[in-house]
């Protein structure tokens, strides 16, 4: 038996720390090589270090994973290894369906292939390889002939998922790196939203089945220790009641063992008619769900064929958070056809207002990804198109805008939205407006599941909030109610004073607030190891005479508590 040809497949990015990724699809790939023959071989990470494998590995064959952000940097990568290596270049990913001629011409690679390429793949290397088969047999195949751009029929869809292997993790290059946090449970999306790229097949729902899912699932907690938080990245994982069900109860038998959660994104209009179905995934380990808004107006949404209204939003996002749902995740997609900020802006504080401390709210530019109606014909939706190649634009920066608005005017309503989110959540935050068990919940979700909310980075840049809710995660303290016990409450600071306290002026200052000797006399004292009626007494000796009675220093005493409660200075613990 000959030698096994070796097959490199590849994501590469300098935008993004690949490494914390599993690129699932490519190891689903590999087991598809493997199966057929192949020594497929997974690398996903920085590009300079791409170099260095192919020396190790010396590959038959490269194959590259195209999206829009990294189309360029393939380019030159694969110039690169034509030049020392002269060896067959492929391409494929979502960004396939948009290079022609001049992107092989720039590049020096081979072949595009579209579609889903686990049938026509292992086709492709036998006839290059192997010289088994013929090109044109090969459907989704892209490549120059005698000077000629030539394009095969449409790519095939896998219509039996089942019949496909597990993901190969082994052939990852990465080998310090765990894999098995992403999955899929099926493939395509009967919604045909204007901005998403329609990939060949995806308007066309394919399943798989339930049991093989969670035997995936099952196998990737067993070789991973660490494994305990799942993504699923359908399309349309909520697209059918009964099949979620069934997840959930393969779940809660899973998490009977194991501590595991799991996030999914929903289609609003699809899942309003059962939301009853929430307070069944949340207790099969559902933590964070993302729903797709892109506008808060509605002419908006219908423009970008959503299927879905404001109201039923509103509606659906107050429901799952008072559920108990720990995150809502949804993006609010900026520059925009008829874009008015002020009807998005409006939404995000209603959705803040539902939702406090659980809508976790981002913002985008609009992109034109290629097959897209934006993309075929901006002047549909009155917008232009700004560096189709995408030379000079990240997610820094629009690609597209409305044709009466400048880059730079759409940049600054992003920045706008931006503010309105946080001045939402600042506000949120300073005013004790949220629950504590919420907050709680978003603790654990980042210091357990690596799950960091806005909300939980809004509380960590504030060290003083930060400490004060780390207190109470930790159960080593209480948040102050209306109620003192003052003979059983010991007061405690949520920081160490002489890393905050300042006397530069000559009086003390925390947190850049002045304190008076009866205020500084009171956080000296907050040390969690006196009573609060210890603590009033002594002070009551020391200031009491500037008071008409007991009473009314008592009242001052409260106050003073409850204002460093609100700064989130103390909080206190009960004997």
């Amino acid at each position: 038996m000959g030698k096994k040809m070796k097959i490199l497949l590849c994501n590469v990015s300098k935008k993004y720390e690949t490494n914390a990724h599993d690129y699932v699809g490519l190891f689903y790939l590999a087991g598809v090589l493997e199966r057929e023959g192949f020594e497929p071989l997974v690398f996903h990470g920085d590009p300079e270090k791409l170099m260095d494998e192919m020396e190790k590995n010396e590959p038959d064959t490269v194959g590259f994973s195209c999206d829009f952000d990294n189309v360029q940097l393939i380019a030159e990568l694969a110039k690169k290894i034509k030049d020392k290596w002269n060896i067959p270049i492929i391409v494929g990913g979502p960004q396939s369906i948009g290079l022609k001629k001049d992107f092989l011409e720039k590049s020096n690679v081979d072949y595009i292939l579209r579609g889903e390429v686990e049938v026509s793949l292992p086709k492709l290397l036998d006839a290059i390889l192997k010289l088994q088969g013929d090109l044109s047999s090969i459907k989704g195949l892209a490549t120059i002939k005698d000077d000629i751009f030539v394009e095969t029929e449409p790519p095939e869809i896998i219509e039996d998922l089942d019949s496909l292997p597990l993901p190969a993790y082994h052939c990852s290059l990465h080998k310090n790196h765990a894999y098995g946090k992403l999955i899929f449970t099926g493939r395509g999306c009967p919604y045909q939203c204007a901005y998403c790229a329609p990939s060949p097949g995806k308007q066309k729902v394919r399943l798989r089945s339930m049991p093989l899912v969670l035997e995936e699932i099952r196998l990737n907690l067993k070789n991973n220790p660490d494994l305990n938080y799942i993504i699923i990245m359908d399309d349309t994982f909520t697209i059918n009641r009964q099949r979620i069900e069934e997840f959930c109860e393969g779940m809660k038998e899973i998490r009977k063992k194991r501590d595991v959660v799991w996030y999914c994104e929903c289609h609003v209009g699809r899942i309003k008619d059962w939301m009853d179905i929430l307070p069944t995934m949340i207790e099969a380990g559902l933590i964070r769900l993302q729903i797709g808004i892109e506008s808060g107006d509605q002419r908006v949404i219908d423009q970008y064929n959503k299927h879905v209204k404001v109201s039923d939003i509103i509606e659906f996002v107050t429901y799952a958070a008072d559920t108990g749902l720990t995150q809502i995740a949804t993006n609010f997609i900026v520059g925009g056809p008829e874009e008015k900020v002020g009807s998005t802006a409006k939404l995000i504080e209603t959705l803040t207002n539902q939702a406090p401390g659980v809508i976790d709210i981002i913002t985008g530019f609009l992109r034109a990804y290629p097959g897209t109606q934006i993309l075929e014909n901006p002047e549909k939706f009155n917008l232009q198109l700004h560096d189709e190649e995408g030379c000079l634009c990240g997610d820094d920066y629009p690609f597209v805008t409305q044709r009466e608005r400048s880059q730079d005017q759409v940049m600054k309503d992003r920045q706008e939205l931006n503010k309105v989110i946080r001045q939402s959540m600042q506000k949120k935050i300073k005013n004790h407006e949220l629950e504590e068990a919420v907050v709680m919940k978003q603790f654990k979700a980042a210091l357990t599941y690596g799950i960091r909310s806005r909300w939980f980075e809004e509380i960590y840049a504030n060290p003083r909030t930060y400490e004060y809710y780390y207190v109470l995660y930790l159960n080593e303290g209480q948040a102050f109610e209306e109620s003192l016990d003052f003979f059983r409450d010991y007061p405690q600071r949520t920081f160490e004073l002489w890393r905050t306290m300042t006397f530069t002026q000559g009086f003390p200052i925390l947190d850049g607030m002045a304190l008076s000797p009866l205020e500084y006399e009171l956080i000296l004292r907050c040390a969690g190891k006196r009573s609060l009626g210890d603590i009033k007494t002594e002070l009551y000796s020391k200031f009491g005479t500037a008071y008409k009675n007991e009473m009314e220093f008592h009242g001052k005493f409260v106050d003073i508590l409850y204002q460093f409660n609100f700064k989130y200075w103390l909080t206190h613990f009960t004997i």
